[in-house]
C-alpha cells in the first residue's frame, strides 16, 4: 500500500509538469458527491475492520483508496472519459473521507458487538452436517 502512495505523489508531481492536474471548483457544501464520499469511507473502514485488518490499517486503507480517486479525478477529466473521470482533486472531498472514517472509527470503538450465544455450533464439513449443544 505504501507503494501506492509513493505512486500517487509521483504522479502528482510528473502531472504537474505537463500541466495536467486539475483542481475541482467545489465547496465544502454538502452535495451527493461528498455523500458517497462520506459513505464510501465509513463502508471501507468497516469492511476493512472486519475482515481482519487492524484500525490503523483499516484506516489507512481507506484514506488512501479517497486519496487514489481523488487523485483519478485531477488526472482523467470527465469530458472526456465520462462516469471514470472527475472534475479535478477536491481537498473537500477528501474532508469528507476523513468524517466517514472517523465516524467508523468512533462507533467501532464505543458499540461493542452482542455476545453471541454459543450454546448451539453447526458446522459443515465435506460430506456432512454437524451440530453440537453445549449444555451449561
Amino acid at each position: 500500500m505504501y507503494y501506492l502512495i509513493i505512486l500517487m505523489v509521483m504522479s502528482i508531481g510528473y502531472s504537474q509538469e505537463l500541466g495536467q492536474w486539475r483542481w475541482a471548483s467545489d465547496t465544502i457544501e454538502l452535495t451527493h458527491d461528498k455523500e458517497a464520499h462520506f459513505v464510501g469511507s465509513f463502508g471501507l473502514y468497516y469492511l476493512f475492520r472486519h475482515k481482519e485488518f487492524n484500525e490503523t490499517q483499516s484506516i489507512l486503507y481507506s484514506f488512501s483508496l479517497g486519496l487514489l480517486k481523488e487523485t483519478s479525478d485531477a488526472l482523467v477529466p470527465w469530458e472526456e472519459y465520462g462516469i471514470i473521470g472527475g472534475d479535478g482533486f477536491s481537498k473537500y472531498d477528501l474532508y469528507y473521507n476523513i468524517a466517514g472514517i472517523g465516524l467508523a472509527y468512533a462507533l467501532d470503538k464505543l458499540w461493542k458487538p452482542e455476545k453471541k450465544n454459543d450454546s448451539i455450533k453447526c458446522r459443515l464439513g465435506r460430506n456432512t452436517f454437524v451440530c453440537s449443544i453445549g449444555i451449561p
